[in-house]
């Protein structure tokens, strides 16, 4: 049973490091999403010295949509306020056409993909941020602001239905692919897997790289309805699949997750060799400090029972309060409803 650690701010010391493995965490996470190869090398000779069989995972940041790092400044935007999106590769001729005071936000993406899908919706950061989309007009995307924050570079970006079938394996995901070989890392995962072709992608580079005697494991994270409905067809390729809540509740909706996570667990148990990994939302009130809550025990317990083969502690451990403490609760409650078949 997996119990991974993302590695993050909380837990850059050794000392922290080590009681984080030493209470139960058998793999960590180095999320390319966010940090430096420097960061992610440091994190892995520490690791590697503290416990020479770690499982060390490289999750590349796949086709993410995000806001733009060349976004001009940090907005802060109101309940009402009415703002507009574009694609990067526009963002420098528009953001001068129009008045000064519009606030123009570029997400990473081409403007004509953009432009060319229907969606109603836009959200950020984890859906704490939502925009509806009401007109689009020439190269832009206008949206009034249903709930509103602070937005700037990087943050997460959801669109429900985007088309992702010609957004193809970017150079950084390469890139970091081949930091990965070089370092010998243990599993693969690619975000945002929709089809085998988005896996075999990844393949052909890991092949390309031809190490002798080493092949990492290849997981995939679903995070998009596609993805869920091309589950079969995907677990062909991998090693594993991460059933990755964080984005895909706000792709989806929070009420058919659960419907979408069984089906996913149905079709994977009945293959009977592939990892089956539930990341993200895991131990949620422990990231703030607090005891976990009865939903969430509750919810490590069943998906145990239903076969589930690992945990991933995202925020819980890589910004969390608590992050050795919540390692510790999570390995706990799988000695007790993995171990022990009395329960």
């Amino acid at each position: 049973m997996y119990i991974i650690a993302t590695v993050g701010p909380n837990i850059k010391e050794k000392k922290v490091l080590k009681e984080i493995v030493y209470n139960g965490a058998n793999a960590l996470r180095l999320n390319f999403s966010h940090g430096s190869n420097s960061e992610f090398l440091e994190y892995l000779k520490m690791a590697r010295e503290i416990k020479k069989d770690i499982v060390i995972i490289l999750d590349l940041s796949g086709n993410k949509i995000r806001v733009s790092n060349s976004l001009m400044s940090i907005y802060k935007i109101y309940d009402g306020e009415e703002v507009y999106f574009c694609g990067e590769d526009k963002y420098e001729e528009i953001k001068n056409k129009i008045h000064k005071n519009s606030k123009i936000i570029p997400l990473n993406i081409k403007n004509k993909v953009l432009k060319e899908n229907e969606y109603n919706q836009i959200s950020i950061k984890d859906n704490t941020m939502l925009f509806n989309v009401f007109k689009r007009e020439n190269d832009l995307i206008k949206a009034s602001t249903v709930t509103g924050g602070v937005i700037r570079g990087g943050k997460g970006c959801n669109i429900k239905g985007l088309d992702r079938e010609y957004m193809n394996l970017s150079k950084k995901d390469k890139d970091d692919i081949e930091f990965g070989i070089r370092n010998k890392v243990d599993i693969i995962c690619q975000s945002f897997v929709e089809t085998e072709k988005d896996i075999e992608e990844v393949i052909k580079v890991i092949d390309t790289c031809n190490v002798e005697n080493y092949k990492p494991k290849i997981w995939a994270k679903i995070e998009t309805l596609k993805g869920v409905n091309n589950i079969k067809n995907i677990a062909s390729k991998v090693d594993g699949i991460v059933i990755a809540r964080g984005d895909l509740i706000p792709e989806t909706s929070i009420e058919d997750t659960p419907i979408y996570e069984n089906k996913i667990i149905k079709d994977l148990v009945k293959s009977n060799n592939k990892e089956i990994i539930i990341a993200t939302h895991v131990l949620n009130s422990m990231k703030s400090g607090k005891i976990a809550s009865i939903s969430e025990v509750e919810s490590i317990y069943h998906f145990i029972k239903n076969g589930v083969t690992g945990f991933l502690l995202a925020g819980e451990t890589s910004i969390g309060r608590a992050p050795i403490k919540t390692v510790k609760f999570l390995n706990e409650l799988i000695e007790k409803y993995y171990r022990n078949d009395n329960v």
